[in-house]
């Protein structure tokens, strides 16, 4: 195969190597400068002074920074992959405390195990999730 790039409108024939040099130096940068100009692009960091960085004008500050946001669902994909392993009455316990925010004395009312064997399942239970989320 052969390689070119234009060079005052005509194709000079390179080789595979300069060619990819080429693409990734100077004359890219300057295509997505112009690209940008063209397209009416604007980058927040066009407002940058010496004492001020322009993105933090537009930044949400209810919103937790992305590496929290990526580590939360990395964690919560392994508590759902751990919670497969639990068995039955183990999800129930769990799902009771956490998803409809029930104490272990409505928990105890209802199933009728006594709220220390549910505080001693609750710790179980969680050690074990541990061990499998590790």
């Amino acid at each position: 195969m052969q390689y070119y790039i234009r060079i005052d409108n005509r194709n000079v024939y390179v080789s595979e190597e300069i060619y990819k040099l080429y693409c990734k130096g100077e004359r890219k940068e300057r295509y997505f400068r112009e690209s940008d100009i063209h397209n009416k692009t604007f980058y927040y960091n066009a407002l940058d002074t010496e004492d001020f960085n322009g993105c933090d004008l537009f930044q949400d500050t209810r919103s937790k920074p992305v590496d929290e946001q990526a580590e939360e669902a990395l964690e919560r994909s392994l508590l759902f992959e751990a919670m497969k392993d639990l068995d039955p009455r183990e999800k129930d316990i769990i799902r009771r405390i956490y998803c409809y925010d029930q104490s272990l004395r409505q928990i105890s009312r209802e199933t009728g195990i006594p709220v220390t064997t549910l505080h001693y399942r609750h710790g179980k239970i969680l050690r074990k999730l541990r061990s499998l989320m590790a």
